[in-house]
């Protein structure tokens, strides 16, 4: 799963201009970026026995590039949804399927649009802060 912020040319352009004055800063601003969609991501994701919550990642940034993830077997299954077979018994819940499809949670996708309205505000602070 991958999304890329877009319409941010001018942004991205003034984010490398004070990378070179500040060797790190745009990585530094990634992480911290990526970390708010990570908890926004671990909260919006449905709670059973907490294993799915508890593992959401976010890599190291490199080369203006953070990865924010989950390695759960069955993440994808929550985000995007899944078909199941109608009237199978499920011993861990005790009942029947009666759904032919499940809909996704799309836990980090919601994540990612709550931040993306923010990105630019924040890293335009940053810049602020860098560049009087």
């Amino acid at each position: 799963m991958r999304f890329e912020f877009s319409g941010l040319d001018e942004l991205i352009q003034r984010l490398d201009e004070a990378e070179k004055k500040l060797p790190g800063a745009k990585d530094k601003f990634l992480a911290q970026e990526a970390e708010l969609v990570r908890g926004d991501a671990a909260e919006l994701t449905p709670v059973d026995t907490g294993n799915l919550r508890e593992a959401w990642k976010r890599s190291t940034p490199e080369n203006g590039r953070v990865d924010v993830y989950n390695n759960t077997e069955y993440a994808a299954h929550v985000e995007y949804g899944h078909r199941q077979k109608v009237g199978q018994y499920v011993p861990a819940i005790g009942k029947r399927l009666k759904k032919p499809f499940v809909e996704g949670r799309h836990m980090l996708r919601d994540a990612v649009q709550q931040r993306q309205d923010s990105f630019a505000e924040d890293a335009e602070d940053i810049l602020k802060g860098l560049m009087p």
